[in-house]
């Protein structure tokens, strides 16, 4: 996991105009059930504040209705979701590009490269991280990736699983031909 961590860390730093940049550390991966007992815990303290600023207190205080719990649990998963399939597709549209031979072009690739860092979505093109691929062809010890896999950092969670296919080393060695 730490080996993981901080290969992540090194492909973060980026080469701008000759100078190295890092980028400052991921935070750690969160969860919709997370999120939702946060938002719940605080709703009595914020419907307290509310009620006690506007006056409109006439009787004793009535705590947060089970109905709002519900509306806020749905609204955070509806959200998460909402997110997840956004991810997906932009997963499955990055790897399309990522198989052609130019990578989908400096333009196109750059810009969708731009997109996968600020929804904090990280390719992953080393078949060493072999848990987030799926092996779906071939025989031999020496693995090569077909298809990049796809990680939300947010989530911490695998969007798209990448492909891999194993290749014998003469096989790697002589280009891939058999």
């Amino acid at each position: 996991m730490r080996a993981r961590r901080a290969k992540r860390e090194q492909a973060a730093e980026r080469s701008v105009g000759g100078e190295r940049q890092v980028a400052a550390p991921a935070p750690e991966p969160i969860d919709a059930k997370t999120i939702i007992q946060g938002v719940v815990e605080r709703i009595p303290s914020a419907l307290e504040a509310v009620t006690a600023a506007d006056g409109a207190a006439a009787g004793p205080s009535v705590g947060p209705s089970a109905g709002l719990n519900v509306a806020v649990r749905k609204a955070v998963l509806d959200e998460f979701r909402t997110r997840a399939q956004f991810v997906g597709r932009l997963a499955e549209i990055d790897a399309l590009l990522w198989t052609t031979a130019d990578h989908g072009g400096e333009l196109v690739g750059g810009t969708l490269l731009d997109h996968l860092r600020h929804l904090r979505l990280l390719r992953i093109t080393e078949p060493e991280e072999s848990d987030r691929f799926v092996v779906t062809e071939g025989e031999g010890e020496k693995l090569e990736v077909l298809r990049p896999a796809y990680v939300d950092e947010v989530t911490g969670k695998v969007a798209l699983a990448g492909h891999l296919r194993r290749v014998s080393a003469r096989d790697s060695a002589e280009g891939g031909e058999a």
